[in-house]
């Protein structure tokens, strides 16, 4: 059921720490962005360290290389994704008529 609109309760103004519902601080979207930008760095980092490895024969593991490699590639081709999206919501959001 609904509850009526009760106009005696004053109307406060946001507080600038927010909190999710478990009461725990809410993250926002830029440190959500930033966060999963320096995963995906960390990610390519890891891929040319393996490679490294490799021709320098510190390790003989390629299936390891390959696999460092593909997570790298896909993390980076989703953070485009992401970026293309967000690129497409700004123009539209640009083009609203005022």
């Amino acid at each position: 059921m609904i509850n009526p609109v009760n106009p005696n309760i004053p109307i406060t103004p946001p507080t600038t720490q927010s909190t999710s519902a478990g009461g725990a601080p809410a993250t926002s979207f830029a440190d959500v962005l930033k966060n999963s930008i320096d995963e995906v760095a960390k990610l390519q980092n890891d891929a040319s360290q393996a490679v490294q490895d490799v021709v320098t024969g510190k390790s003989d593991d390629v299936t390891g290389v390959m696999m460092a490699m593909e997570k790298s590639e896909l993390a980076f081709k989703t953070l485009l994704s992401i970026r293309g999206k967000l690129m497409d919501a700004y123009e539209e959001i640009k083009n609203m008529p005022i």
